[in-house]
């Protein structure tokens, strides 16, 4: 059985661990319909379970009467045009309980709480007066409720609420619980060189919501490289699912002759029989494969870990550890360099001067399923990293090194570990993902966390895994000579207008190209190095991001590093 802690906000404490048959979904106006990205309040006692229950209403904003009156924290002076509707607040100043308990005791039938902050809607806690709420209680992001405010105002919105399951007359659907994903999100190309290294089991269950038999359901999978070049679509036979019932569906395993760049997984559900609510029907995860390890979905471009929210334990003022498990056949073709990694904070909070370190661990405990944890006498340190924020640095890929480069080990059990020691830090984590299908398969764990010594298998309500990254290089490079950069890094990093690059024992002249996060080339210039103050590139030019440093000396040497500009 899983371990999991309980987190708090700008990530979430339950109720993202979704079933596919729960939606909030507006109905109207027509021009707004669709589903939107939630959270719910499933365990403050009295709520509902909206697994097994569902609601359709209109919806209108609270007034409580104050100048803030859409927070809704003072009782509701707007009750006779609430009674039988959604009341609708937005987040901040009181707890949600309150704001759910002053829409409960003005007729509202449920509460709709518009996020304040950008990204997806957090996890509520009950807090006082939470116990005593009975009607449903969900979240929707800021812009969602941008979206559907000007409607909103005049209570012309229509939600569904709920559980789908017997809803509709013909309803499949298929979520992130129900498929196979691949065992890993990212993988480097030296160890996923050939159908032999790297294959995929593919897979999903249907689930019949609807309130008729389904005849010629189908499922298919389509995986496209780069987002255009199909190379696997397969499509089961029809089968008959009962109304409510569900089907495991397995098609073909994909694998390639040789693999580079992002592949999209779809999955979609299909029936001869048109679906009545069709927004549940598609799901899509992604494979890369370049020079970076991880779990979590990578971008597109960048190939680097993307996480859709941070956590950090409840009540934690002293920092916790995300880890990320690794461990190949064929991992002596890889040295490790460093780690990459994300953080955000409460939104009174800012990160600067606060210290990072990552880690990789040797892990010699024994494995014997997909939820083993460390222990702390198992982890050997082999390497590690340290970085201090310099500005505060929200949600942006952020790259650490190791003080050495480290040559891994065929069949090694491996950990790369960010830890942080306060409560501010929020570690990067993903939401979008379900790996329990696929351990069931392979029996290895993925990503874990240490909170206050004790060590967790993942975050109650959260799915998928840590969003950090291992940065690999082939192991034939290490030991090639290279630039050797003063203090292992070019300085200030991050930095505003200029970056000045000490070249220890280093003269002539050198070609730097600077490349941003898309690849593109945004700097190209020869310069020449003038004893101890090294090279001096100007980037007030550029844009806040993060940018690979490319550096070729006369001599045929060469360097390469990431600085992040942040003005």
């Amino acid at each position: 059985m899983k371990k999991t802690l309980l987190t708090t906000f700008s990530a979430l404490l339950t109720g993202l661990a979704l079933q596919a048959q729960v939606t909030v979904y507006v109905q109207q106006p027509s021009g707004l319909e669709g589903p939107l990205d939630f959270t719910w309040a499933d365990n403050w006692g009295m709520t509902p379970n909206l697994n097994e229950t569902s609601f359709t209403a209109f919806a209108c904003f609270v007034d409580d009467g104050t100048e803030a009156d859409s927070l809704g924290c003072n009782p509701l002076v707007n009750a006779s045009q609430l009674a039988g509707k959604f009341a609708v607040v937005y987040r901040g100043t009181c707890e949600f309980g309150q704001k759910a308990l002053n829409a409960q005791n003005a007729g509202a039938i449920g509460c709709i709480i518009i996020n304040n902050a950008a990204g997806a809607p957090v996890g509520m806690g009950a807090g006082t007066q939470g116990p005593n709420v009975s009607i449903p209680v969900v979240m929707i992001s800021q812009d969602a409720g941008a979206m559907l405010r000007e409607e909103l105002l005049n209570c012309n919105v229509e939600f569904f609420i709920g559980s789908q399951t017997g809803f509709y007359a013909n309803n499949l659907a298929i979520g992130k619980d129900d498929i196979l994903v691949p065992r890993i999100g990212a993988l480097s190309t030296y160890i996923a060189s050939n159908a032999s290294e790297f294959s995929m089991q593919v897979g999903g269950m249907i689930h019949n919501y609807g309130q008729n038999d389904m005849n010629t359901a189908r499922l298919r999978c389509v995986i496209t490289q780069d987002g255009s070049n199909v190379v696997y679509d397969e499509t089961s036979t029809g089968a008959f699912i009962l109304a409510e019932d569900s089907l495991y569906v397995t098609l073909p395993d994909f694998s390639q002759s040789s693999y580079s760049g992002q592949y999209s997984i779809a999955y979609s559900v299909l029936d001869d029989v048109a679906d009545d609510f069709p927004v549940n029907n598609d799901i899509a995860v992604t494979f890369t494969v370049g020079d970076v390890i991880t779990y979590a979905p990578a971008n597109a471009t960048t190939h680097l870990p993307e996480p859709n929210l941070h956590v950090i334990a409840a009540d934690n003022t002293t920092g916790q550890r995300s880890c990320m498990y690794f461990s190949d056949p064929n991992a002596s073709r890889l040295a490790a360099t460093g780690v990459w990694f994300s953080a955000d904070r409460a939104a009174d909070q800012v990160l600067t001067d606060e210290i990072v370190t990552v880690t990789l661990f040797q892990w010699t405990d024994a494995i014997v399923d997909p939820v083993t944890l460390p222990t702390d006498v198992g982890l050997t340190s082999i390497t590690s990293g340290e970085y201090i924020f310099e500005s505060d640095l929200v949600n942006t890929p952020i790259y650490v090194p190791f003080l050495e480069n480290i040559e891994l080990i065929d069949n090694q059990n491996y950990l790369a570990c960010l830890d942080s020691y306060s409560g501010i830090v929020r570690h990067g984590w993903d939401n979008s993902l379900n790996y329990d299908r696929v351990q069931e398969l392979t029996l290895l764990p993925t990503t874990m966390i240490r909170v206050d010594g004790t060590w967790y298998n993942g975050w109650t309500g959260i799915t998928g895994p840590a969003s950090l990254g291992l940065q690999t290089v082939n192991v034939n490079t290490i030991g090639i000579d290279e630039l050797e950069l003063l203090d292992a890094m070019p300085f200030p990093n991050p930095t505003a207008e200029s970056l000045r690059i000490p070249l220890k024992g280093v003269s002539g002249k050198v070609d730097v190209r600077v490349y941003d996060m898309k690849g593109n080339l945004v700097i190209e210039r020869r310069g020449a190095i003038a004893g101890a103050d090294g090279l001096v590139v100007d980037m007030q030019g550029l844009t806040n991001g993060s940018y690979l440093f490319s550096l070729l000396h006369e001599d045929g040497r060469t360097s390469e590093f990431r600085v992040q500009v942040n003005k």
